[in-house]
């Protein structure tokens, strides 16, 4: 897959070319919650924490589930 990104402010390139991986960072982190949750520390804020993410990444139209299973 190729794309073009056309712009002349270098804040907003960074944005894009970084996006992938800021995306990945987000769904690891998001994991990182549920495991202590689910393995280490079936504490209820863990659990809070996952999915208070996930909503707000929702708010933002990114739904993480869907896109990486």
């Amino acid at each position: 897959m190729k794309y073009i990104i056309e712009t002349e402010d270098q804040d907003e390139f960074k944005r894009y070319f970084n996006g992938p991986r800021l995306y990945s960072a987000v769904w690891d982190f998001q994991q990182f919650l549920r495991t202590k949750w689910k393995h280490n520390d079936p504490c209820e804020t863990w659990w809070d924490a996952a999915q208070e993410l996930t909503n707000i990444l929702v708010e933002h139209g990114i739904d993480m589930e869907g896109d990486y299973l």
